[in-house]
């Protein structure tokens, strides 16, 4: 027993940091109280974005943010076994609902305001990604801005238009981002960022005594382009939140930030990045230049052996390594790790390529093919 009081069915309205107290309301009973503290964490999370358009509140749009969502969207699909599935984003989640709109036999549209899916990515991975949804069945619609809903006089979607044209759907996922629940942080007179989320130190300090913030709804301080960003992640949410928990308990952990690492899955495809793009690297100011190989995932002979695709961003005066983005059949995902690292290092493309990795035919080749792209990358540098 870890002694905890967890409050269920309560929700918090308001931080009084003078009196350190907060006022609860308890749902079920409709009652009101004001608990004090000695040390307030704020988790509170962030939301689905949502459309502001017409008809977007119709009862068969959905977003996915956490399990609630999820069994909504299950139980609509026994339920009312939707045939025509819009989907729009390019993101993580709008991409691998794609995956699952189609397990569940239903024709999946995907509609993007840029030309391509994940467009945040580099266009020769997100090029690949396209590549894949098509293989599977997705239609893919770039350039579109949504519009409007068109409802029937149950209120549900039965159609969609942008500014291309009107679509008829059966039922709908928005997946375009997430917003900090911040409202109450804010009314209290907690600092937010550049953001529009929390703010804090690297003991997850907000500006207001005893008060500490923690995933979400918090910035992250970028260890590559020296910003402090938002990034939702659920790892950078771990981490924040066992620095402010100990903090909180009188300890003196830090989270000095994250380089922004992420791995996902779009069909059998598998999809990594760590760092900075070239776009982004550019706008801080580095001298960017970049590396692309295809190689196989292990030795060419072995079963199972499958492409992928790596491309390194580097500066190409120091050669330091910025970020790297990875699309494969296989091997991606542990990887990029190893790339993680050198990214938070520091590391040169130099000394990539004459790190010393594990190899046997059966996981790599004798250059595994992140000491091959590092290799190329190197004699790019201006020296």
């Amino acid at each position: 027993m870890q002694d905890i009081d967890v409050k269920t069915e309560h929700r918090v309205t308001k931080i009084d940091s003078k009196e350190k107290r907060i006022e609860v309301v308890n749902l079920s009973k409709s009652e009101t109280q004001w608990f004090s503290y000695d040390k307030l964490i704020v988790a509170t999370g962030a939301r689905s974005r949502r459309l502001n358009i017409p008809g977007s509140n119709a009862k068969n749009i959905f977003t996915l943010k956490d399990l609630d969502d999820g069994i909504r969207i299950k139980n609509y699909i026994d339920e009312k076994r939707p045939k025509r599935v819009a989907i729009l984003g390019g993101g993580f989640i709008a991409l691998e609902m794609c995956e699952a709109f189609r397990l569940r036999n239903c024709e999946t549209f995907l509609f993007c305001r840029r030309d391509l899916p994940a467009g945040n990515l580099e266009r020769e991975i997100s090029e690949k990604i396209l590549k894949e949804l098509e293989e599977n069945g997705i239609h893919f619609l770039a350039h579109h801005e949504p519009a409007a809903f068109k409802m029937n006089s149950n209120g549900e979607a039965i159609s969609f238009e942008t500014n291309k044209a009107e679509y008829p759907v059966d039922m709908v996922l928005m997946a375009i981002g997430v917003i900090p629940n911040v409202e109450i942080a804010k009314e209290a007179g907690i600092e937010l960022g550049k953001t529009g989320a929390i703010r804090t130190d690297t003991a997850q300090r907000t500006n207001l005594t005893d008060i500490y913030s923690a995933g979400d709804c918090s910035e992250v301080f970028n260890l590559v382009s020296q910003d402090w960003v938002h990034t939702p992640l659920g790892d950078i949410a771990n981490k924040q939140g066992r620095v402010a928990g100990e903090n909180a308990a009188g300890g003196k952990a830090t989270f000095s930030g994250a380089v922004g690492s992420a791995a996902f899955k779009v069909f059998e495809l598998e999809v990594a990045f760590t760092g900075l793009g070239t776009q982004t690297a550019r706008g801080y100011g580095f001298d960017v230049d970049s590396q692309i190989i295809e190689a196989e995932s292990k030795v060419g002979y072995m079963p199972g052996s499958k492409w992928m695709l790596i491309k390194l961003i580097f500066d190409r005066r120091s050669g330091r390594l910025l970020g790297a983005q990875m699309v494969g059949k296989e091997g991606v995902a542990r990887r990029i790790n190893a790339l993680a690292v050198a990214v938070h290092q520091k590391m040169s493309v130099d000394e990539i390529a004459r790190l010393d990795f594990a190899y046997a035919p059966p996981f790599s080749a004798p250059l595994d093919p992140i000491l091959i792209a590092a290799e190329q990358a190197a004699k790019k540098i201006v020296r």
